[in-house]
């Protein structure tokens, strides 16, 4: 998000004028929102797979609690996209009509959730094996 977020910052910074300049503009912020946007593809992927699969493996075994499960992961995941969604014109015309503001607040946020999730999550103790992957 800080990389999206300065990226942004430069191609605004260069191309005041309006967006009419920015389509046939400078290739060394089209390669670098390129080379960004895609390797921000990998772990997009994995965040769009990996939570259903493995709430479905963690809940084959419970007797139909399947379909209730992953309907609750669904809709962890959609309450806070419509938050988001219906706060957003506010916020951007708060700070003038543009993203940046939203990036660095994103950037922010996902830095203190690290930051969080590194003091806060316990330790693993000295004798925890690791059970390999589950297949089936």
């Amino acid at each position: 998000m800080a990389a999206t977020a300065i990226i942004s910052l430069v191609s605004v910074n260069k191309y005041s004028q309006g967006i009419q300049h920015v389509i046939g503009g400078n290739k060394a912020i089209q390669v670098a929102a390129l080379v960004v946007f895609s390797l921000l593809g990998f772990p997009l992927a994995i965040t769009y797979s990996v939570p259903f699969s493995v709430t479905a493996e963690l809940t084959a075994d419970s007797g139909g609690g399947q379909g209730l499960a992953i309907g609750v992961l669904n809709l962890a995941i959609v309450i806070p996209q419509m938050i988001v969604s219906l706060g957003a014109g506010p916020w951007d015309a708060l700070f003038g009509g543009g993203n940046i503001p939203a990036f660095v607040l994103a950037s922010i946020s996902a830095f203190a959730a690290g930051v969080i999730a590194t003091l806060r999550l316990p330790n693993l103790s000295s004798n925890f094996k690791s059970s390999g992957f589950h297949m089936g």
